[in-house]
């Protein structure tokens, strides 16, 4: 008869042999380990869970082997030995250990940098979308390149780019690299609609490299969003339709000039009494500026119109004009 104090001496002596044999509760061997995580690529800061699970030759999960875990670079990412709880120190990459009866895995523990991130605001009596590209999810990786448009509503005009994006034309999208928390505001106010008469303006002639001279003419119509803030503020555009037409041809010489369109964009300031809109294309080589009043629905100015001219070796015209008084009418 074996005594109770001799039965729990032979269960103990019996699960130290299959923890020194690396068996489980079968007695059989560990044949390999199969390791997992829960977070292959945390920030710095998280936390993730690696665990090893022995398993015997046929692939099935050993009970009772006890696994243990270690970090080939603990200033990437530092793991507790007996329960496998990754914490993400630094970026980099780490390589988690899991050993189980002398067999072992690893997995690849990739930290990533600690997010930033974008807050958008919108201001103003008027209201618009405020979009940022890529939208980020939710966050941002320090160093994106962020677009962020602000899209007015019908009725209403954005006037204004706030907080990381102030000073940047309100009628063009504002274009960031975080690197920080960042905050955006855009202000959108209600406003109001004028379309002008068609303006014409005659511009002065040019004569190219060789010889040829052109008469330039402009013409379009010019429409103001304009909303009020203690001031006149808003955006404008026009497209202006720049004719060209050839005047003198040298001897032996061939003119050619093709008509154009030539959008333009820009900011309404001032007041009721004396407002300006200062309009150019793209990349500068033409301008329109509006001086002028308003008085209930109307819009009474004129403008001055340049254009740079190009020829076919680069060689630049300068053409200006003006185009007289003309009336921009408040739409419905």
């Amino acid at each position: 008869m074996i005594s109770n104090s001799g039965s729990r001496a032979m269960v103990a002596g019996l699960s130290l042999a299959l923890a020194l044999c690396g068996c489980g509760k079968s007695g059989a061997a560990v044949a390999s380990v199969q390791i997992t995580t829960s977070n292959a690529t945390p920030r710095v800061g998280d936390t993730a869970q690696v665990t090893a699970v022995p398993l015997d030759a046929r692939g099935v999960e050993m009970i009772g082997v006890p696994c243990s875990y270690a970090s080939d670079d603990s200033a990437a990412a530092t793991v507790d030995a007996n329960t496998g709880v990754v914490t993400a120190i630094a970026v980099g990459v780490a390589n988690i250990a899991g050993s189980c009866a002398g067999k072992s895995a690893s997995i690849a523990i990739t930290v990533q940098p600690v997010e930033v991130t974008l807050t958008l605001s919108k201001l103003g009596t008027g209201t618009g979308g405020l979009f940022a590209n890529p939208a980020g999810d939710p966050g941002f990786a320090p160093g994106s390149t962020i677009v962020i448009t602000a899209t007015p509503n019908a009725g209403s005009t954005m006037t204004a780019w706030g907080g990381a994006c102030t000073g940047t034309d309100s009628t063009q999208p504002c274009t960031l690299v975080l690197n920080a928390d960042t905050t955006v505001t855009a202000k959108f106010m209600l406003s109001e609609t004028f379309v002008s008469a068609t303006w014409n303006a005659p511009m002065n002639s040019v004569t190219d490299s060789i010889g040829c001279e052109y008469s330039v003419s402009a013409s379009g119509i010019v429409t103001f969003n304009l909303s009020e803030s203690g001031g006149l503020s808003g955006t404008a555009t026009t497209t202006a339709y720049i004719d060209i037409v050839n005047t003198v041809t040298p001897p032996n010489d061939t003119c050619n000039a093709l008509p154009f369109d030539a959008p333009m964009a820009g900011e309404i300031s001032g007041s009721d009494a004396s407002l300006e809109a200062h309009l150019a294309t793209p990349h500068g080589a033409g301008t329109f500026v509006f001086s002028g009043a308003r008085s209930g629905t109307t819009m009474n100015g004129a403008a001055t119109i340049s254009y740079s001219l190009v020829d076919a070796a680069g060689n630049h015209y300068a053409s200006t004009g003006t185009t007289g008084s003309f009336i921009a009418t408040e739409q419905q």
